[in-house]
This record gives structure tokens, C-alpha cells and sequence, in this order.
């Protein structure tokens, strides 16, 4: 009886050390860690995300909201809403739609705009805003603005084909238009 049960205990030892083993290899990471999305560097305000930016991290993030791999599609094309710095865990609210950007499958394209097509612009008009375009005191278009300054290119705004092309129609014409803004 004594032998049977130093058996019995060697045997419980042995498959102590082997289950302890096998929850340090290969249990803790499958079970307590999950692979989320990270930034490979900080990114700036307003910044489009790209593939090439996103890399993943194994935490034991307690954050149920995280950003997973799964996600990065979706998320590439993005904006960043605000500065994020590199490695830390990523969530939904800190992008926003890439309404400031261009995507020729949503038929959203950036139209440069010269300034001898305007007859004045605000000069304290920034990326973000909504540009209201006017010509002959008649409201023609409003569009998003991507980017201001530049030479000789004054103003970039996200259009559809048809305010392209109303646009560069009265630009055609040798007519300037005025812009405000909101």
C-alpha cells in the first residue's frame, strides 16, 4: 500500500510540472493575452492611416474596446482625431471618417484650387473646415477643406465629380469665386 502510494504521488507531481509547463508555454498566451493594434510610430492630428503604420501587440489589455487585428482593414483610410502615440492600445474614437480625405471608391476626390480662380478666400480658413463656394453672390458648392497654403495651389477641397466639375466650369469661364467658411 505505501508503495502505491508513492507511485500515486510521483505520478500527481509529474503531471503538476507538465500542466504547469504546458499553462506557462502555451495556456497563459491563448487564454489571458489578446493581439490588438498598435501604431509602429506617433501620428500627428488629421494624419491618414495606411497599412504600413499599424503593427499588432499580445497584452493582457483589460480594455474590452481594443482595436484587434481583425479591425485594421476598417481601419486603414482613417483619420487620426487627435495625436496618438506609437504602442499604445487603439480605439474606435480616435479616428474619425476620412471625410478629409480622398477615396475614388466613394467617388470623394481632392480638387486643387489656384488662386486666380478666387476672387478671396479667408486667410484664417484651416483643414477641417467646410468651405462655402459663391460666384455672382450665388451660393454653387460647399466642400470640405484637406489643405490650405502651397504654391500656387491656395486651397485643397474634397469634391464629387459633378462639384469638380461645376467648379472648374466657372473656373473655365475666367470667372472668380469667393469662399467663407464655418
Amino acid at each position: 500500500m505505501t508503495r502505491s502510494k508513492s507511485i500515486i504521488g510521483i505520478v500527481m507531481i509529474i503531471l503538476s510540472v507538465a500542466a504547469l509547463i504546458t499553462w506557462e508555454k502555451w495556456g497563459k498566451d491563448r487564454f489571458l493575452y489578446e493581439e490588438i493594434l498598435v501604431l509602429e510610430k506617433n501620428v500627428e492630428k488629421g494624419t491618414v492611416i495606411s497599412e504600413e503604420m499599424l503593427s499588432s501587440k499580445r497584452t493582457d489589455s483589460t480594455e474590452k474596446d481594443c482595436l484587434t487585428v481583425d479591425d485594421s482593414k476598417a481601419l486603414v483610410g482613417r483619420e487620426a482625431a487627435f495625436f496618438l502615440h506609437k504602442g499604445v492600445p487603439l480605439f474606435e474614437e480616435y479616428f474619425q471618417t476620412g471625410e478629409l480625405s480622398a477615396d475614388g471608391e466613394e467617388g470623394r476626390y481632392i480638387l486643387s484650387i489656384p488662386e486666380d480662380w478666387l476672387n478671396s478666400f479667408p486667410a484664417s480658413i484651416e483643414r477641417g473646415n467646410r468651405a462655402f463656394f459663391f460666384h455672382g453672390g450665388k451660393f454653387v458648392t460647399s466642400a470640405m477643406v484637406a489643405a490650405v497654403g502651397g504654391e500656387p495651389v491656395s486651397l485643397e477641397i474634397i469634391v464629387t465629380d459633378e462639384q469638380a466639375s461645376v467648379l472648374s466650369g466657372i473656373a473655365g469661364r475666367g470667372e472668380p469665386m469667393t469662399v467663407i467658411y464655418y
